[in-house]
């Protein structure tokens, strides 16, 4: 077992690639904290991993507020005693360009995508400072790499991720923390469901989404958890600072 004796806590933990981290963190031997701002998704992952023998909690929380922030961190710690990996997954997106998105809209994304990220790792390199050292991944995304229509926010949010996880690298490898980042490509979590669902033309939604991608088709979210697992592990234990792209080669291109 890849993470076994491992306290990890995971934003964004109640469906799509937070889920399926978060059920194969647990298969690998690590005690969870599921953290959502939506309190059922969480609850039903870690129904998912204590069926499956795992060991879970949830919390609820909004990453964009220090106190919530904080307090994730802090329940993590105070029920397994320590905190070895954090991944930051939560994030979500909203659609239009630059001249059509009000200033509200980009706040709101930015203090979820990106200063989310700050937040709950401010906390989190805290304890692991003090007990040894740790591993933090992020979940930016290819759009973080390349440009996708009509997402300006979501592409500048996730392009700071890279930046953020590069810098804080630099800054915490003396203490042994190890920061990475992963860069999915199109993913087939229920949110990009909703997405295509209500695209006027659902069809046209789904192939335009994949049309760079040269596998031809969408990631399982179980398939952007298992490059997670890796960096979160100590089989990554001499890799920081990357970017690794999870991407079906969408960003050959």
């Amino acid at each position: 077992m890849r993470l076994r004796e491992k306290v990890a806590l995971v934003t964004g933990g109640g469906s799509g690639i937070g889920r399926a981290t978060s059920t194969l963190f647990a298969g690998e031997g690590a005690k969870v904290v599921v953290a959502d701002s939506v309190v059922d998704g969480a609850r039903e992952t870690v129904q998912t991993i204590k069926e499956n023998g795992g060991e879970a909690i949830s919390v609820q929380g909004d990453v964009s507020q220090a106190a919530d922030a904080e307090r994730m961190v802090q329940e993590t710690v105070n029920t397994y005693g320590k905190l070895d990996v954090l991944f930051n997954n939560a994030g979500y997106n909203v659609y239009g360009s630059v001249h059509e998105l009000s200033e509200q809209d980009w706040d709101k994304l930015m203090s979820v995508n990106l200063k989310g990220v700050f937040l709950v790792s401010k906390y989190a390199v805290k304890h692991m400072m003090k007990t040894g050292g740790g591993s933090i991944v992020n979940n930016a995304s290819s759009f973080g790499i390349i440009a996708y229509p009509r997402d300006p926010v979501y592409c500048a949010s996730k392009g700071g991720i890279i930046s953020l996880t590069r810098q804080m690298a630099l800054d915490y490898a003396s203490y042994n923390i190890r920061v990475n980042c992963i860069c999915p490509g199109p993913t087939l979590t229920p949110r990009i469901e909703r997405a295509i669902k209500a695209a006027p033309d659902p069809e046209e939604r789904r192939k335009q989404s994949i049309k760079n991608v040269l596998l031809g088709r969408f990631a399982k979210p179980e398939e952007i958890a298992y490059p997670v697992l890796f960096l979160a592990s100590d089989e990554a234990s001499f890799i920081t600072g990357i970017a690794l792209q999870a991407d079906g080669g969408q960003t050959i291109h």
